[in-house]
């Protein structure tokens, strides 16, 4: 609207980032000094943080807009609360790869050959990750095993975290020492100063073919830097709504009156917010104050058997272990006092070693072996009961089988376990062999690079 009254040639204060329109303060010029420092480094963590609003989603733009995309593969992931099960997924999207399938296997052989073709092109990888405060400690270290990625000495995969201030506290923290060990910068963008702002204001309007009109008054710009501290969003919606006002009041400059007033319609406009949510606020709480009289007028229905059977096996398999020697014991407890006291008869037994993955495999193959101890084992629990407390005396035989299906149907599950551990370690063989026909492959590129320069040299002597 005001853009056509000023003559315009688009809006100079957007909300949304925009590389273009990048203002070159001392801080932001020292942030992208850091990022550019990074890239020379070509490996491990740059760390920039800044308050909400300080400018460095342009930033991120600007530094996307300077790349060498012939030697720089960038892609920018901004996924809030991010799992360490989903983060490599995003990552491949991000950088537009699709795995074979969807297994976790699958995923790392698409970005492992991904790293090695952009390697082999003479191209690194970059992932600027915005939001970092938002990604959970557990995605942190996951992020930090994914950057270890490299061949014979050389990084294939580096990453940029741009985060809000409460950022540096999370890597402040004594179990993050690992990621802070792989952070060669780290940068805290300020906001402007007063001569700043004004200079960046200016600098935006003559972006859009501003030449003056409407004209600031210089007590306007102390005005909106005392209001917005200098912060570029803030600034943003201050100016871009002055502007307005300025079109639709027919005024030619913008003094401390005109950003008072704008600033008192901008506190009327928040204060209706503020009440109409209050309002609403109000009404759920009496809706759930009436909902919550209803529920304690009405009378308690009594649980049918179904429900009675759940909370019998839920009260079964929630007692705590420290329990009295005199308090009676369900099946799965006499079965394990059982076993113990076999265990114990053997004296002067090794203690227990760590399971390995051939342990676990073991294990899982034989509990689909129907042997005599299996079937003494089944055997037990279904000729054993312990007296039932009275409340559910009637439901003891619907109990006992309850638990013989729920030992069948876990038995079934460690049949199809033991047939995915086999079928995961078939394919992490079979990934070992194509991860050493890669790098041969890749060394042979390499030798016939170098006989070629070679060549080269001995035809320019």
């Amino acid at each position: 609207m005001y853009e056509e009254f000023f003559g315009f040639s688009g809006s100079p204060f957007r909300l949304a980032p925009d590389p273009k329109f990048f203002f070159g303060s001392k801080s932001h010029n020292k942030a992208m000094a850091y990022l550019h420092y990074g890239l020379r480094q070509a490996e491990g963590f740059v760390v920039i943080t800044g308050e909400i609003g300080a400018g460095k989603s342009i930033l991120i733009g600007r530094l996307l807009d300077q790349l060498d995309r012939s030697s720089v593969v960038a892609a920018t992931l901004a996924t809030p609360n991010l799992t360490p099960e989903n983060l490599l997924s995003h990552v491949l999207s991000a950088f537009r790869i699709e795995p074979a399938g969807e297994s976790d296997v699958a995923e790392i052989e698409a970005f492992e050959d991904f790293l090695f073709d952009q390697l082999n092109h003479g191209r690194r990888v970059l992932l600027i990750v915005d939001e970092a405060q938002n990604l959970p400690l557990n995605t942190l270290e996951e992020l930090r095993i994914l950057s270890n990625l490299e061949y014979e000495g050389t990084p294939l995969f580096q990453v940029f975290l741009i985060g809000q201030p409460d950022f540096r506290e999370t890597m402040a923290r004594a179990d993050m020492e690992q990621l802070r060990q792989r952070v060669i910068a780290t940068y805290h963008l300020t906001p402007l100063s007063r001569e700043e702002t004004e200079k960046y204001i200016e600098h935006r309007l003559k972006l859009v073919g501003w030449t003056g009109a409407p004209a600031i008054a210089a007590e306007a710009y102390d005005r909106i830097f005392g209001e917005t501290g200098g912060l570029p969003r803030k600034i943003h919606r201050l100016c871009d709504r002055a502007l307005l006002y300025c079109s639709v009041e027919k005024i030619d400059t913008i003094d401390a009156a005109a950003i008072g007033a704008v600033l008192s319609d901008l506190s009327e406009e928040q204060s209706a917010g503020e009440n109409a949510n209050a309002a609403r606020d109000d009404a759920k709480a009496e809706r759930e104050s009436a909902s919550e009289e209803g529920a304690a007028a009405a009378p308690i229905a009594t649980p049918p058997p179904t429900e009675k059977i759940d909370q019998a096996i839920s009260s079964l398999t929630t007692q705590s272990d420290e329990q009295p020697a005199n308090t009676p014991q369900n099946v799965f407890d006499r079965l394990r006092a059982k076993r113990m006291r076999g265990g114990d008869a053997a004296e002067g037994a090794e203690p227990p070693r760590p399971a390995t993955l051939d342990d676990v495999a073991n294990a899982i193959a034989a509990a689909r072996i129907d042997t005599p101890q299996a079937r003494a084992d089944l055997g037990d629990l279904e000729s054993e009961s312990a007296p039932p407390p009275a409340p559910v005396s009637e439901i003891s035989e619907g109990w006992k089988k309850s638990v013989v299906m729920s030992i069948n149907e876990t038995r079934d599950e460690l049949q199809r376990a033991h047939r995915s551990v086999e079928k995961l370690r078939k394919q992490v063989l079979d990934m070992d062999k194509r991860r050493s026909k890669r790098r041969s492959r890749i060394v042979a590129s390499l030798d016939r690079a170098e006989a070629l320069l070679t060549e080269i040299q001995n035809a320019w002597r």
